[in-house]
């Protein structure tokens, strides 16, 4: 509440000497507002004449669209005779300002008054400031729910505090249902002991960022309790004295796929699913290697099937493929997990016996010949049965991978030519 004098020269001195745009307005009877006394920063702000200034109504110097507000806010000051204020906006020809008015009651002798000092401050720098950051925060809030990859930011607790729509959509879970709950409720149990010890590690490293071409690749949770591969990037970011950090997270579960099939096609058989040639060759030349290293001896079988073209020829293609796959299976199930088998090409088979000798491995091959007795039994037609030669060469790492092939195969060719000139 102000106390100001009586008289007109004294309420001009007054309001002159306040530094905002002022004015002092009284109110009639019927709650019209008149100016008793304006500064010029206060005629300035209405781009009018100071000496034509007082004695004007508040409907003759401000527009229509400002007298209603303005009227209000004084009546409640008078009313309630307490400090008021409004913020609005004044249009001078297509001049664009905020301002803050202040209406405080000026306390009279005989107790409520009917006059009040407005003071105006501009606030244009300040509305174009919060326009600018509502803008910004906008475009901010636009960009993070149009991203393809999960955008999540978390509090000095590790408690989640922006999670945006494709995060939703990759952990299936409402954004609301996501906010505050701990980070670490998003990856498999097995990895959350360690979890946040990374976090405040990246938090006293020197590293604000890690760009996504240094992105790890982790396991997420979805809310359904499955699992996924995703790769992440992480940042950390000061907000006042504390530091949070927000991570993209990106669903990898296809890509991961993808080269889980270019893997697996590079070193194994499509049909057979049993390793390839490639991968045979790459085997071998390593166990040789751990042969000569080790000093110990290792064993490598070529096999063929008798009369497989026959089968094909017979039966058509589908039942030789029957055929292949199911050597194969017979040949796993009585392997042990440590030795290989794969296709070498065509009927042609290979196994390697790590750490074992020819001995052991005949007795192994044995055991496949009289297992194959109960395989025919799951063909789809009707006397079909496999019959395989085999050349097996031992090495205690004295020959190479190439020379064993060779001397295999040559074995297998004398083993076939045997069981050819057999009668029948």
């Amino acid at each position: 509440m102000a106390f100001v004098p009586d008289d007109q020269k004294s309420l001009t001195s007054l309001v002159n000497a306040i530094g905002a745009s002022a004015a002092i307005f009284s109110a009639d009877a019927r709650d019209n507002f008149n100016i008793l006394a304006a500064n010029r920063p206060f005629a300035a702000m209405l781009d009018r004449d100071p000496e034509a200034m007082a004695g004007a109504r508040l409907s003759d110097i401000f527009p229509r669209y400002l007298t209603h507000p303005l009227s209000e806010r004084i009546i409640e000051c008078l009313s309630t005779q307490n400090t008021t204020e409004t913020e609005l906006v004044i249009d001078r020809g297509g001049l664009v300002s905020w301002w803050r008015f202040v209406y405080s009651p000026i306390l009279s002798g005989e107790g409520a008054t009917r006059q009040v000092l407005n003071t105006c401050i501009d606030i244009t720098e300040k509305k174009l400031l919060e326009t600018s950051l509502s803008q910004s925060r906008s475009r901010f809030e636009a960009v993070v729910e149009a991203a393809y990859d999960g955008i999540i930011s978390v509090d000095r607790e590790h408690r989640i505090v922006l999670f945006n729509s494709a995060a939703c959509q990759i952990f299936k879970i409402e954004r609301d249902a996501a906010i505050g709950r701990p980070l670490e409720t998003l990856i498999p149990s097995r990895f959350r002991n360690k979890h946040a010890g990374y976090l405040e590690g990246f938090k006293r490293s020197p590293i604000n960022s890690r760009p996504m071409e240094s992105r790890v690749a982790v396991m997420g949770l979805r809310s359904d309790g499955t699992e996924f591969p995703a790769e992440v990037t992480i940042a950390k970011i000061k907000v006042g004295d504390e530091v949070e950090f927000t991570a993209v997270v990106r669903d990898i579960s296809e890509r991961a796929k993808l080269i889980d099939e270019l893997q697996r096609a590079a070193i194994k058989d499509p049909l057979t699913g049993a390793y390839n040639r490639r991968q045979l060759s790459k085997i071998l030349a390593d166990e040789v290697e751990r042969c000569r290293r080790f000093d110990h001896k290792m064993t490598l079988a070529m096999i063929d099937l008798n009369g497989f073209k026959s089968i094909n020829d017979t039966h058509g293609h589908h039942i030789g493929d029957e055929v292949l796959t199911a050597f194969t299976r017979c040949l796993r199930a009585n392997l042990r997990d440590v030795d290989t088998v794969g296709r070498w090409g065509g009927d042609e088979f290979m196994i390697i016996w790590p750490e074992t000798g020819e001995e052991a491995a005949d007795r192994a091959v044995k055991r496949i010949r009289e297992a194959l007795a109960d395989v025919a039994q799951s063909f789809s037609v009707e006397g079909v049965s496999i019959h395989f030669s085999i050349g097996l060469q031992e090495t205690d790492g004295s020959l190479e991978a190439e020379e064993m092939i060779l001397r295999a195969d040559k074995l297998l060719y004398l083993e076939k030519r045997a069981s050819s000139l057999k009668p029948a």
